[in-house]
């Protein structure tokens, strides 16, 4: 029998930085429920500062502004991923590869940043507030704000999420979360905006063996796309390079013309 889900947490995590050794410092969630006449927001935004117990870098500081001081009066990290994992079916994050570090895998988790990618390919940015504005979604509302902060994040981010429910069911946005994306165009660097199709040799190599990004989970889809057009590419040229295999049966020139058709009869 088939799970039933009626709760999605959807929740976003600020942190200490980004690279490890980090931690949280703010945990915000908003919950969407299945209700008889579709699927709609319960409660939220809310949100409760953690105690990383340690510094909080400069640059994560600069972005969410909170401060070692405020953070150091919060809840502990476990409180906080009790408190998010409690009585939700499904966690929901825009970006989930780096909230769940934090929040842990063992339940489903929706990556709506994933999934957009898929439901819209052609947007100019796949991110948060990008994907708001360009969906026309929850505009002109103060629970938006402040930005970079976690309890309004997840109110943008569970709009989002309701909008890529009306296109597919909870167990595929579940099922995406769990694979690459083919990405159409580049979102970063020197070739930004550009097709992968027309990014250069070189700069595929890059991203394949000179950058970090294969050992990056944030940057799964980035290194399957780029994988998945360096064999496009190799595919082609074999292709092009090879000529189709003839045979002295199919040979021209004075051959018998129901050749084939006896050839055919000894197998």
């Amino acid at each position: 029998m088939a799970e039933t889900f009626t709760l999605i947490r959807v929740v976003d995590v600020e942190s200490t930085g980004i690279d490890d050794p980090c931690e949280m410092v703010e945990v915000g969630w908003t919950d969407v429920r299945l209700y008889p006449t579709g699927w709609e927001i319960e409660r939220g935004p809310e949100s409760a500062l953690v105690n990383p117990g340690m510094a909080i870098s400069f640059p994560a500081m600069a972005v969410h502004h909170i401060t070692d001081e405020q953070a150091a009066a919060g809840i502990s990290p476990a409180q906080a991923k009790q408190n998010v994992r409690a009585g939700a079916d499904i966690l929901c994050a825009h970006n989930s590869a780096f909230d769940s570090r934090f929040i842990g895998t063992d339940r489903p988790w929706i990556c709506t940043f994933k999934a957009a990618r898929t439901a819209w390919p052609e947007m100019q940015s796949h991110g948060n507030g990008s994907i708001r504005y360009e969906r026309g979604l929850c505009l002109g509302d103060d629970r938006t704000q402040p930005s970079h902060r976690a309890g309004p994040d997840t109110w943008v981010t569970a709009h989002i999420l309701l909008d890529l429910l009306k296109i597919y069911q909870p167990e595929t946005l579940i099922e995406m979360t769990g694979k690459p994306v083919t990405l159409i165009k580049v979102g970063f660097g020197e070739h930004f905006g550009k097709r992968w199709a027309d990014v250069p040799d070189s700069y595929l190599d890059w991203i394949l063996n000179k950058s970090k990004m294969a050992d990056d989970p944030t940057k799964e889809d980035t290194v399957h796309t780029a994988r998945l057009e360096v064999s496009k590419r190799a595919a082609a040229a074999v292709s092009t390079s090879t000529p189709f295999p003839r045979t002295d049966v199919y040979a021209s020139g004075g051959h018998d013309p129901d050749a084939w058709r006896k050839e055919m009869e000894r197998f």
